[in-house]
């Protein structure tokens, strides 16, 4: 009896020490993830699943759904787009709209980040509960994280949504490598 206390006291400690020493997504360089994005505005909605990469500050989407935009690759960099259109064979750059660039914006602010406590930089309110990113308050729009799990060493959350005016897109991440 008196062993399987100490072994579940052990087991105990060791989740404890294996979830207060997991790194948070936004401290891995590279990061891939699959992305069901649903964008709400004006009471309707719309769909699109994509593998997501980011890489020191530039966001790669390859669409996976819906399938008449199925290969379409965007790369998001500094200020501009670059679409890949498989059916035309046709690459086009494009200056990013200023609604365009908010998840990448969210992803180059978090690589700035040193600490998991509420703090403001350049403007930006990062608001943490029990050293969990909640969410980023920029001007022009409010980035909330919520339902966080562990993939490997890292934990990253499995729902982002971005607030920005009359529209709200949902974020849900899943395959996090």
């Amino acid at each position: 009896m008196k062993n399987k206390i100490t072994g579940k006291i052990i087991l105990f400690f060791m989740m404890i020490a294996a979830f207060s020493f997991s790194k948070d997504f936004w401290e891995k360089g590279r990061f891939t993830v699959n992305v069901t994005e649903e964008l709400k505005m004006n009471k309707s909605t719309k769909t699109k699943r994509y593998i997501m990469t980011y890489s020191g500050g530039t966001l790669k989407i390859q669409i996976t759904y819906p399938s008449v935009n199925k290969g379409e690759i965007y790369t998001f960099s500094g200020n501009t787009k670059t679409i890949y259109y498989p059916s035309l064979n046709q690459t086009v750059t494009q200056n990013l709209q200023k609604d365009e660039s908010n998840i990448l914006s969210v992803f180059n602010k978090l690589n700035k980040l040193t600490s998991k406590k509420t703090q403001t930089k350049n403007g930006d309110t990062f608001t943490f509960e029990n050293s969990w990113l909640t969410s980023i308050s920029s001007k022009g729009y409010r980035a909330n994280f919520s339902d966080y799990v562990k993939a490997g060493e890292y934990t990253y959350p499995t729902k982002i949504w971005v607030t920005d005016g009359n529209s709200q897109i949902i974020y849900r991440l899943s395959n996090f490598k």
